[in-house]
């Protein structure tokens, strides 16, 4: 990408930023945070939605008295209030060469940057913490893990993706566990990649229009490895959430044709697949489909919500919508496939 605009105006553009101008990150789970907010916190606190009641104790805020219910029980009590507690955004970012497909707009590095910098102002416009990691040519890119409020973190972060380019392979284990050893108690997380290379291997011919060799077992250790972390954050109290960014191209496989194909792995800029597009095409997408729904039964059972976007539907739609399952259904166990006609339907 070009560094000469403004990274915050490159990857929001004005008619994203007036979509997003009264739109909120709200989780619908009580979060347990440090700082006020404005989401509901485990622990009481002052707030404006009542909690419940309690017997008053020598010391508390007479103002707090119920008289009411004081009157009803024949005691002395206090109303609870949910304290209004900061939520904790952690991005974790596949910076790997897969995600650099796509032309222009539809590039999904370019889409990924998009969402991680709006998600990033709405939260920092609400006063949460947010954090970024980004995976890629192997390595871990963790210097803006450690999550922060200020105002200068939206700039940082659209920096991030403007100057960097993607490529080589996403070490998703030592990604996942430096997130993991750093993040706040019950944080949001939401992990951008396209998840369907997760174990860095290499393409082989053998994986369109043969049996399964040894290599498709090796990818689907990948997988599951990439999914027992992701369920490990679950297990320790976050939220997490898997945005799974695809290029349509991806989806729909569209060289249909019987001419020879070279298909190029983007992680190390060589042809590793060659053949007719006709002959890969049936294989290749009867393939991609048991991989969807092996990922949708993934988080289904691990209760992490997954949701699907390609990266040339509207960021405005794909944002809302996102916004709108994270306020309004449980994270648990939840599947949606965003922007219209995006996810294994939209094959034509």
């Amino acid at each position: 990408m070009s560094v000469e605009t403004d990274p915050v105006e490159q990857l929001l553009p004005a008619s994203l930023r007036a979509a997003l101008a009264r739109r909120e990150l709200l989780l619908r789970r009580p979060v347990a945070g440090a700082r006020h907010g404005v989401h509901r916190s485990l622990r009481p606190g002052v707030g404006r939605d009542f909690r419940d009641y309690r017997a008053y104790v020598p010391g508390d805020d007479p103002r707090r008295l119920d008289w009411r219910a004081a009157a009803r029980s024949q005691r002395l009590v206090v109303r609870q209030t949910e304290s209004q507690e900061e939520l904790t955004l952690t991005l974790i970012v596949d910076g790997s060469g897969g995600m650099s497909y796509g032309e222009g707009t539809t590039n999904k590095w370019g889409r990924a940057g998009t969402l991680a910098t709006a998600l990033t102002s709405l939260a920092l416009r609400q006063g949460d913490g947010v954090g970024l990691v980004i995976g890629g040519q192997g390595e871990v890119d963790g210097q803006l893990l450690e999550a922060a409020a200020r105002r200068d973190r939206l700039r940082t972060v659209a920096e991030r993706f403007v100057s960097r380019e993607p490529g080589g392979d996403c070490p998703w284990q030592p990604l996942l566990a430096t997130a993991a050893a750093r993040l706040r108690p019950r944080s949001l997380v939401m992990v951008i990649s396209d998840f369907l290379d997760p174990g860095g291997l290499e393409l082989s011919g053998e994986r369109f229009g043969e049996d399964e060799g040894e290599d498709d077992g090796e990818d689907r250790r990948a997988d599951e490895a990439l999914l027992r972390d992701l369920g490990l954050l679950r297990a320790a109290g976050h939220d997490v959430v898997l945005i799974q960014l695809l290029h349509r191209d991806e989806l729909d496989f569209p060289w249909d044709q019987p001419r020879v194909l070279q298909l190029e792995d983007p992680r190390v800029r060589r042809p590793v697949v060659e053949g007719s597009g006709a002959g890969m095409r049936d294989d290749y997408l009867a393939r991609l489909d048991a991989h969807l729904r092996w990922l949708e039964q993934g988080c289904e059972r691990g209760g992490m919500l997954l949701v699907r976007s390609v990266s040339d539907d509207e960021p405005a739609g794909q944002l809302l919508d996102l916004l709108a399952r994270l306020a309004g259904a449980p994270v648990d166990a939840v599947m949606h496939e965003g922007g219209g006609e995006s996810g294994r339907g939209s094959r034509r």
